[in-house]
């Protein structure tokens, strides 16, 4: 999007997004409900997991000890640093998932940096463990080491329990709401779990940012829908019936 700046659409198109994006969430908060239970860990970790009851002795070993893998690798690399291990039985505080807005740095032409929010994408995280608290604590020099292990070890479960879950990936791209992983500004290579919209958002030009920051005193910005995108959104369902209507026709 490359566009002048003109207050009054400007304001319109910020209306329109956030009507938008608050139905998209809304939606893809009830999906992520729905379909909570494929991805709780008790079922998997069993008495690994405190309070969790017994399960599979070799298959709960199995996701332990891939944990335990997952653990090692991010938790003493930058920028957590942390030295303490994992003790067992691992203490999930909650394991109720939850949507966070997903941000990231933009510089703009004149060097300026601009926390940019998307309205179409977030972060799933557990009830508790908000994603901006996360980005404090590891931002904080004076940081508390039992509470950025906590927000490491909750994570890295949630990724755990989303990656290992098989079909899940399809159910959500069929709901159109594709589940993807990232990793995000701020807390290196840990990856992180996205759910996506079927509506995709874009940055103005730098311009337009820079104009729309100098008049709220603000260093945040989020990203425009467009009456395009949405005219332009397409049925992933409706394609392959026609392309099997099509193929039954030539055939």
């Amino acid at each position: 999007m490359t566009q002048s700046f003109d207050v009054d659409s400007f304001i319109r198109s910020r209306k329109q997004t956030r009507a938008v994006s608050d139905l998209l969430k809304a939606q893809a908060a009830d999906y992520l409900a729905t379909l909570s239970p494929l991805v709780r860990p008790q079922p998997l970790f069993g008495e690994y997991l405190q309070g969790a009851p017994r399960g599979s002795g070799r298959e709960t070993q199995h996701h332990f000890k891939e944990f335990r893998t997952l653990f090692d690798k991010h938790a003493g690399a930058r920028p957590f640093n942390l030295m303490n291990e994992l003790e067992v039985p691992l203490n999930i505080i909650n394991s109720t998932p939850e949507l966070y807005p997903l941000e990231y740095e933009h510089t703009l032409d004149n060097g300026t940096r601009v926390r940019v929010t998307s309205p179409t994408r977030w972060v799933v995280g557990y009830s508790s463990f908000e994603l901006s608290r996360f980005r404090q604590v590891v931002g904080d020099p004076n940081r508390s080491g039992s509470e950025l292990h906590r927000f490491v070890v909750h994570y890295l479960m949630l990724f755990h329990c989303f990656s290992r879950a098989g079909g899940l990936g399809r159910l959500f791209k069929g709901l159109r709401f594709p589940v993807g992983f990232q990793c995000l500004d701020d807390f290196g290579d840990l990856p992180f779990c996205v759910i996506s919209s079927p509506v995709s958002s874009t940055l103005p030009s730098d311009p337009v940012i820079r104009h729309s920051t100098e008049i709220s005193g603000s260093r945040s910005f989020e990203e425009l829908i467009s009456d395009a995108e949405i005219e332009a959104m397409r049925d992933g369902l409706r394609e392959q019936l026609s392309e099997a209507l099509a193929a039954a026709s030539a055939g």
